[in-house]
């Protein structure tokens, strides 16, 4: 598979800033639901509400410009699928992660969500033949190390809510890789116009099908919703797409892991839930591992760049 050419330092800083965007962003996710959840809304309409309102921010931008029409239109077989494929996969990445947080501890379920950094290695190697140097991969495991140290003391919660937020975890790295793919051809406009429309019709499949009453419905309810909208799904998961512009998929993953700290963070400081002293450690533990790993991989781009310098040279002068 032909590797892209390395960005430029101007894009490279774009990538950055989206990065940081993305993790600020969904790192006040379970905050915001912790609070929805709090006036008794069932989590699969709080779902619905946040991508109903995501759709009606970004329309005003994507129908009312002539450019973002056309490539829509031009978007092509292989880009539209990939993307309808990724809103499928975020939309039950969302509804078992909103039942993960329903019926098990935040820490716990961000703890058991990091290991989708791991999960997105492997199908990074699996389906996009991109490597990770054993280097790298060792700043992985140390991070992994954190995450299980993160959920020592918390017990084993609920069985079922632990495993929606391993089944999260899972659905996260395939969403992350197929945002991949769909970005190669496509920008993130057209992109998370079409996955977040397959998104919001599924929520409302899942809602339909489940028969679940809007019960508990209250005007806080929109406030919350719209918050997850703009701050977790246009600032979190869009710039997270546009990431993956610059980076290889399992760095990103790196990257956001960080919010298995910031999350419960988030939600302690706010709602009061004290997190535990293996939380604090847990987390110093993933931040080594993810310093490695990122002192790692600029280690290896640097270490290609010159080599590839010469090869981008003599194509030039022929």
């Amino acid at each position: 598979m032909q590797q892209a050419a390395p960005a430029p330092s101007a894009d490279r800083r774009t990538g950055y800033a989206s990065l940081i965007t993305a993790v600020l962003g969904t790192s006040l996710a379970a905050l915001f639901y912790k609070l929805s959840f709090a006036t008794g809304l069932h989590p699969l309409w709080v779902n619905l509400l946040r991508l109903c309102i995501t759709l009606v921010l970004m329309a005003p931008g994507t129908l009312l410009r002539r450019g973002q029409r056309q490539a829509l239109r031009a978007a092509g077989k292989r880009g539209f699928w990939l993307s309808a494929l990724s809103g499928t996969l975020l939309a039950v990445h969302f509804t078992a992660w909103v039942l993960a947080l329903e019926n098990t501890d935040v820490f716990a379920a961000s703890a058991i969500w990091g290991t989708y950094m791991l999960m997105t290695a492997g199908f990074s190697a699996l389906f996009l033949k991109e490597k990770t140097s054993a280097g790298a991969l060792v700043g992985m495991v140390i991070a992994t190390i954190g995450v299980v140290v993160c959920n020592l003391d918390g017990g084993l919660g609920k069985l079922g809510g632990n495993l929606m937020a391993l089944l999260a975890a899972a659905l996260q790295a395939l969403y992350t890789l197929c945002g991949r793919k769909a970005r190669e051809t496509l920008e993130t406009n057209t992109y998370t116009s079409i996955a977040y429309t397959f998104t919001c019709v599924w929520m409302g499949v899942f809602v339909w099908v489940l028969r679940i009453p809007a019960t508990g419905f209250a005007a806080a309810n929109l406030l919350w919703a719209l918050c997850l909208a703009v701050f977790c799904t246009l600032l979190g998961h869009t710039m997270l797409n546009v990431a993956l512009k610059y980076f290889k998929a399992p760095l990103v993953s790196a990257v956001l892991l960080i919010t298995v700290v910031t999350g419960p963070l988030a939600v302690f400081v706010v709602l009061g839930d004290v997190p535990t002293l293996n939380t604090f450690l847990g987390g110093c533990i993933i931040l080594i591992g993810l310093g490695w790993y990122l002192w790692m991989e600029r280690r290896d781009a640097a270490a290609k760049a010159p080599a590839a310098a010469p090869a981008g040279g003599s194509g030039a002068s022929r």
